[in-house]
């Protein structure tokens, strides 16, 4: 769930009318306090409720993402991952190192000369597990 999106409000919605309407009718119910007394306890449920939802729905599905190597949030987006070639690609297959990992890549079509080890490379695409990548400029 986005946080701020019409699901989450949705969601706030719903608590309060369940947990304010449910303290204003057990307080009236169950005691003889003052209306003003028993809607001032209800307005103080409904935002203590909603406090705790929020919190409890940020902690359950964070909004940070984190992008792997060869991934974008937009397609018109350009890659901006740098690496490594670990050893030289034979036929436009290697691994290359991205953020410390080891990944089997493909070199691009567009790339021309062969990758060696030690030359850095940017990561253009993902698919699956390999990664395209092609000589860093």
């Amino acid at each position: 769930m986005q946080r701020f999106s019409s699901l989450w409000w949705a969601s706030i919605l719903l608590s309060s009318l369940v947990t304010g309407g449910g303290s204003f009718v057990l307080l009236t119910l169950l005691t003889k306090l003052p209306i003003e007394t028993v809607l001032t306890i209800s307005v103080m449920v409904i935002v203590a409720g909603d406090i705790l939802l929020a919190l409890f729905m940020e902690a359950v599905s964070p909004t940070h993402i984190t992008l792997g190597p060869g991934e974008r949030q937009r397609k018109s987006e350009l890659p901006a991952e740098l690496g490594v070639v670990l050893s030289d690609f034979g036929d436009g297959q290697g691994h290359v190192s991205i953020r410390g990992e080891r990944w089997q890549a493909r070199q691009d079509a567009r790339c021309n000369g062969q990758l060696r080890a030690g030359a850095p490379v940017r990561v253009l695409e993902r698919e699956e597990l390999t990664l395209v990548v092609a000589a860093a400029t």
